[in-house]
Formats: C-alpha cells, sequence, structure tokens
C-alpha cells in the first residue's frame, strides 16, 4: 500500500518506473534493437580492449595459435558479458529530479537526482547522471559512488551559483551503467526536466531620509498590519483585501461586503514601479543593477510591512499581501528585458509611488515625487 502512494507521490523515470512489468521477449529484442535514446559506449579501457582483441585476433589468424584464438574468444566474452551486466544493473533503477524551491544570483542553489533501487534481491552500483541547463552554462556529471542496497534511496546533489537572472530549465540528460568491468557503458534517456526561475541578485544600497517628505522612508511603524485589533473604521471591500478584514456581522446587514480598517492601514504604504524602457537603460550593466535594486528595495519594504504594490510597466499591477505576490514580482524581474514600449502605469500612481532612473557612472537612483530617497 505504501509503495502505490510512493508511485502517485512522486514522479519517477528510468526502466523501474513503469507499473507494469516488461516481457523477457521484449527486453531481449531491446539489445538487438535499441528504443530511441538507448545506447552502448565504450569506455577508454573498452576501446583499449577491443584494440588489444583486434591485435590478438590478427596474430592468431596470421600464427594459427589456439592458444590466441582462446584469448580472442576470452576478451569477446569479456565485451558481451559487460555490456549485459550493465544493461541488467540499470533495470531496476529509478530516479527523479528536484530542485531549491528558490534560486537566485551569487546564491548557491542546489539540484538533485534522488535514485532509488527497485530490486528485491540484487544492489545496485556505479551509475551516472548528466544534467545541464537550456540557458547554455557547462553541465554536471553525478555518480553513485557507494552500492545502493535493495529497496534504498540516495541523493546526488548538483551545487551551483547562477551567474545572471533568468527562467530557464535544469535536465538529465542521460543516466548510464558501466558495471561491472567498466569496458562499456549503457546510456538511457534522463526523461528528467524542471523550470527553474533565478532570480536579481541581492545588492546593499543607500538610504536617504527626508523629515518632510510625505511618507519617507524614515522610521518604521510600531504597528505591524493585522496584529494590533484595534478598530478605527470601517470600509468597502476592495480586491485583494485579506478574507479575515472581512466583518461578517456588518456585511449581512448591508449586503455587501465590509471590512474592518485598523490603525495599520493608515501608515504609509508604497507603490513601486519598474520602467523597463530601452531609453533610460542604455547598458546593460545599469539595467541589472535596477533590477537587483528594485528585487531588494521590495523585499525590504515588503518586510517592514510598507509595500502596497509593484507595476512593471507593459505588465499586470501585483498588490503585495502575502510572500507568493513578492514571488511574483521577483519572476517577472527574472525576465525581464529592455523594451520600446513606454506606456504609463495606471492603478500604481499615487503620493508614494517609488521609480528608478539611472545616474552617473552607473548608479541607479529611487525617487518619490522627483526627490532621491536612495541609490545602489
Amino acid at each position: 500500500m505504501g509503495a502505490q502512494v510512493a508511485e502517485e507521490r512522486f514522479d519517477w523515470r528510468g526502466p523501474a518506473a513503469a507499473t507494469r512489468r516488461r516481457s523477457l521477449w521484449r527486453a531481449m529484442s531491446e539489445q538487438i534493437v535499441p528504443p530511441k535514446g538507448h545506447k552502448v559506449l565504450p569506455t577508454g579501457s573498452g576501446i583499449l580492449l577491443i584494440f588489444i582483441g583486434l591485435t590478438i585476433g590478427l596474430a592468431a589468424y596470421n600464427t594459427v595459435n589456439n592458444v590466441l584464438f582462446a584469448a580472442l574468444a576470452l576478451l569477446i566474452a569479456s565485451l558481451i558479458l559487460s555490456g549485459i551486466v550493465c544493461w541488467g544493473n540499470l533495470l531496476c533503477a529509478r530516479w527523479r529530479l528536484e530542485t531549491s524551491p528558490t534560486f537566485r544570483v551569487g546564491e548557491e542553489g542546489l539540484a538533485s537526482v534522488v535514485v532509488e533501487n527497485a530490486r528485491q534481491r540484487f544492489p545496485l552500483f556505479c551509475l551516472s547522471f548528466s544534467l545541464s541547463s537550456a540557458s547554455g552554462d557547462r553541465g554536471r556529471s553525478l555518480y553513485l559512488q557507494e552500492r545502493l542496497d535493495p529497496g534504498e534511496s540516495t541523493t546526488l546533489t548538483w551545487r551551483f551559483k547562477p551567474d545572471h537572472r533568468m527562467r530557464t530549465t535544469i535536465r538529465v540528460d542521460s543516466a548510464a551503467s558501466s558495471f561491472p568491468f567498466g569496458f562499456l557503458s549503457k546510456h538511457l534517456p534522463g526523461e528528467c526536466e524542471k523550470e527553474i526561475t533565478v532570480w536579481p541578485r541581492r545588492i546593499s544600497y543607500t538610504r536617504y531620509r527626508y523629515a518632510n517628505l510625505p511618507g519617507s522612508l524614515q522610521g518604521r511603524s510600531s504597528l505591524k498590519k493585522g496584529a494590533s485589533g484595534e478598530l478605527i473604521g470601517l470600509r468597502e471591500y476592495e480586491k485583494g483585501d485579506s478574507i479575515r478584514s472581512i466583518h461578517w456581522k456588518v456585511s449581512a446587514k448591508q449586503g455587501r461586503l465590509i471590512v474592518k480598517e485598523s490603525a495599520s492601514e493608515t501608515q504609509s504604504f508604497y507603490s513601486m514601479v519598474v520602467d523597463p524602457a530601452s531609453f533610460l537603460w542604455q547598458d546593460e550593466e545599469s539595467f541589472e543593477r535596477m533590477c537587483s535594486f528594485a528585487a531588494s528595495l521590495a523585499e525590504d519594504l515588503f518586510l517592514d510591512g510598507k509595500l502596497e504594490q509593484v507595476f512593471v510597466v507593459g505588465g499586470p499591477s501585483v498588490r503585495i499581501q502575502r510572500v507568493g505576490d513578492l514571488e511574483t514580482f521577483f519572476d517577472a524581474l527574472a525576465e525581464l528585458e529592455p523594451t520600446e514600449d513606454q506606456a504609463q502605469p495606471g492603478d500604481a500612481v499615487d503620493a508614494n509611488r517609488i521609480r528608478f532612473k539611472p545616474l552617473d557612472k552607473g548608479v541607479v537612483g529611487a525617487f518619490i515625487n522627483e526627490v532621491q530617497i536612495a541609490q545602489a
């Protein structure tokens, strides 16, 4: 019963991932006519053994020496046995690909291959997996260095640091077995892939404080949203309001949704506008810095409970209420490219609107009502 739950929970790949066992006849026929993606390649020692076999064979035919013929037969048998056993070593293996929930430029991320031995009697040896990314980054080969007993599983991990923001795909290109002699290597298609989004780099920046600027970044509110419980009024429900803030008794009486307005809602909140217009960002370095600056500032304002809305010119407006909303903004920044579109934001316009503009020497500034409040 537990095995069935595991089958439904995980997306396994490999010969042992199928719920129905293949017939012996089909398994043997695949050795003569391999399916697409299946192949057997000689290793370095296998190529050397083949060369030695050709040399011994040539000498055996020239000298008609039975000892040389016996040696040639032994080498050929070793090659055939190596191919059969390395194929059989893969028959009861299955694997799946797992990745870190988030990736960020300059921070270490994980891509792991979970391998399981579905055999009931024999251990699993000498497997390797080839991983790559669709972005063209250099791939990595992961090796099973210890035996895997029946029913056991292990995790092979690739640790890497992305060097640029992007949306890409990490895939397992192939799985290979070179057991037992290492003369031949049986390769199967990996059939695993996962799409990942690499967020912009977290960078340091400087904030400027202006006491006379409405809603400036100076200071913090001591009241956390939804934590004080101090009711100061009621208002009509707006799209994006939390269900917990609805006043159900008043809503029932008035026949429309009414939400409670607490003291924390009267504090200053900010909206953020990211304009990728190419006339603003004429070099790639300043554009990348702007994306990193926007992500870093949005993250800090969210943690302070002061970020209300973000807007990417040419894209939708996102109301920030939970971590998932902030991650949606980061996903948009990961794929952002300079554009000729100069459309102005509509519903993101307010008194505390933060915009980003390039300054001298690649510096990027953040402005509220043309007053600079930060730079990176």
